[in-house]
């Protein structure tokens, strides 16, 4: 009989974990899991036209294929400034095309074929010695 009791207890309580779960387990789980896992995106590429450091973010207008977007980033502000510049081109992954998006992640930069600056040392070869 005992068996019985656990068994019918099972099946009663298995339907209310289950919509428990269903209902309020991806907003608990969704601050340990990566943001890349949490929902397919759509990988957007284009060329950074401006950027603008404003205090603890850093606004970055794109030029996309599908228009002009203004990425806003919140983390790692300082890294970033440093490292993005106008002319390069991006890789961003979004949840899909907007005009405002905050905090996209950046997959790639590809830095623009600029002219090597004048403040490089020269590679010219040195005279030969007779």
């Amino acid at each position: 009989m005992r068996g019985w009791v656990i068994l019918i207890g099972s099946f009663l309580v298995g339907p209310v974990v289950g919509a428990g779960v269903a209902t309020r387990g991806a907003s608990l789980i969704a601050p340990y899991w990566p943001k890349v896992a949490s929902a397919p995106g759509e990988h957007i590429e284009g060329q950074i036209v401006r950027k603008q450091r404003d205090g603890n973010r850093l606004l970055v207008k794109v030029s996309t294929a599908q228009g002009p977007m203004l990425a806003t980033f919140t983390e790692k502000v300082a890294d970033l400034d440093v490292l993005l510049d106008s002319g390069d081109t991006v890789s961003l992954l979004v949840r899909q095309y907007a005009t405002f998006v905050d905090d996209p992640i950046l997959e790639r930069v590809k830095e623009s074929s600029r002219a090597p600056s004048s403040s490089q040392p020269s590679t010219s070869p040195l005279p030969a010695r007779q």
